[in-house]
This record gives C-alpha cells, structure tokens and sequence, in this order.
C-alpha cells in the first residue's frame, strides 16, 4: 500500500474513533452510567485521549520553571530538549500548578429541572461540575463546591484533601433542583465569602438581568479571582418552535418554579421568543467581554467533551 493510501486509511480510522468518542460522550449516554465520577473520568479521558488534542492540560498553562523529575510525576510535561542537553530529566512546572482553587457554583432552583429530553439542565450541570472537579484532582488543585436556591443548600469548602472530589461527587449525586431563586443576591453573597483568589465557576440557566449579574461579579474579579460562566439552556429554550408539540395551536405555559400559567401564541413560539433568548445570549456574553469573564453558552444536548473545549480554548486566549 503507498503511504499516500496509508496516510488516508489512518486519517479515516482518526475521524471514526473521534465519531465513535463523541457518540459514547453525549448527554443521553453519560446520564445511563453508574455514577458521576464514571461520567467526570469518561468525559475529562475521552477528551484528553481522543477527541480533541489540546496543547494545554488542565488549568495551569503558563510556565514557570523548570523541576527535577521525581517518580509520581506527569511525564507528560518531561522536557526532552533539555534531557537531551543534559541527560538530566526535568518536568516543567506551571504557576497554580499545585495551589490553584477551584470554586464550583452549581444553580438547583426550580428552572434547573426542566428538560424536553430525558437529561435536565441540573444533570447537565452536575456533570459539568463533576468533570471540572475531575480536571482539578488529576491537577492537584484544591476542589469547592456550593449549591443554592434562594439560600445556601450545600457547601464543600475547598480543599486538596484526596476525599475531597468523592465527597464533592457524593454531594452532587444526592441533590434534587428546589424552589425558586434569588440569582443575583446569592452571587452578591456568595462573591462576599470567596476571600482565597482562585477560579470561581458558576452553573446556571442565568435567568436574570445580564447587566446586574455582572455587577454582582466584577468584586470578584477586582480582588484577583477567575470567574467562569456556564449558561446552560435547554434545546427547547433556544428555539421552542422545533421541540413544542404541536405549536401552532396557542400553548399554555406554565412556570416551573412559581407554578403560574400563561397562554402564548405559535407566532411568539416561532418568531419573538426565539429572538429573545438570543438577544439575552448575546447579552451575557458581551457583559463577560466587558468584564473579563469567561464565559460558555451550553446546549443541553451538546457533548461534554465540547463543552469542556470551548471553556479550555477560551482560558487559553485569553491569557
């Protein structure tokens, strides 16, 4: 066989086993395994081993220094230049390589529940923190996890303690979407209580003024932190003429977390609301160019694997 004909049966083989990743990665498929640290080690794996080959790993990507190799180390940062220089072995080390915070947010109001497939926002969300959390162990980043509503209703302080991600795992396996919420105070608040700079990642379906929101933020960021922000928003919720059934009839629709109907005509369906969300889409991404944060708009039935791409791409130019 020429190479030429070798080198297209191994880009063919190449692109079957990424479509074969990304088929064994979607949501659907993740939300039939076990447990989340099945879905967290799946997808952060899937993605560092397949279907995307990334130039960084996990959050620590500017260089500092040289160390020298020890057993236990990642070979993967071994410099060779330098052994073959010095026949001495050294790993690069990256600023916040063994101190960086990671301060996971997760919205379980009410809204978060909603699904038109068989995965909600608050599933999608947990896998999200999950494989986050995932990334930083494997980093040897210290983990934090807070869940809230229209209060506070779970708290991991963070930590590098090894248990840390199994009790972050566990807690995000037993918590079912509650209530309505508060987004923007609780953000005031919980902003006011994150005093160690690190990363702080917010998981939301952000219904809420994009402008306030970031107002709630900027502290954040002006005392040092990386702010993140997953906006996670149900296909039906882009554009819910493709997923309404039957919409050309009036719909009566009905609030998730206050319980209150209203009726709304197949012309809103198909024309003004899907424009709508996509102006608050757009909203919330200029606020996080203004303000520096880093910010991901989620389809829920998008692969976790893109997701965590586009948020690692996003880090990496922006620094």
């Amino acid at each position: 066989m020429s190479n030429s004909s070798t080198k297209h049966s191994a880009k063919h083989s190449s692109s079957d086993n990424a479509s074969r990743a990304a088929r064994l990665l979607r949501p659907d498929v993740l939300a039939r395994l076990s447990s989340l640290e099945l879905v967290a080690k799946s997808v952060v794996e899937g993605y560092f081993t397949g279907l995307h080959r990334s130039p960084f790993f996990g959050f620590s990507q500017e260089f500092s220094e040289y160390k020298a190799y020890n057993d236990g180390d990642d070979p993967r940062f071994i410099d060779w230049n330098v052994y073959a220089r010095t026949d001495r072995t050294f790993i690069k080390r990256f600023i916040g390589e063994t101190n960086t915070t990671i301060n996971l947010v997760l919205d379980v109001s009410g809204s978060m529940a909603y699904s038109s497939t068989n995965i909600s926002k608050l599933q999608y969300g947990k896998f999200i923190c999950s494989s986050l959390a995932y990334l930083a162990r494997k980093q040897h980043d210290a983990i934090g996890l807070t869940l809230f509503d229209q209060s506070v209703r779970g708290k991991i302080p963070p930590s590098a303690h090894p248990d840390t991600l199994f009790r972050t795992l566990a807690l995000l396996e037993k918590t079912e979407a509650n209530h309505e919420t508060e987004l923007n105070s609780q953000i005031q608040q919980l902003a006011s209580s994150m005093t160690k700079r690190g990363i702080v990642v917010f998981v939301s379906d952000f219904y809420c003024d994009p402008e306030e929101l970031a107002h709630q933020l900027q502290p954040l960021v002006q005392h040092g932190h990386e702010v993140a922000l997953f906006h996670l928003l149900d296909p039906s919720e882009r554009n819910p003429a493709k997923h309404v059934k039957d919409f050309r009839s009036a719909s009566a629709m009905r609030d998730i977390e206050t319980g209150e109907q209203v009726n709304v005509s197949a012309d809103y369906l198909e024309s003004v609301y899907p424009r709508k969300i996509a102006a608050h889409i757009g909203a919330m991404n200029s606020q996080a160019l203004r303000h520096g944060f880093n910010y991901t708009s989620c389809d829920t039935s998008e692969p976790l694997t893109e997701i965590l791409h586009k948020y690692l791409m996003l880090r990496q130019q922006r620094r």
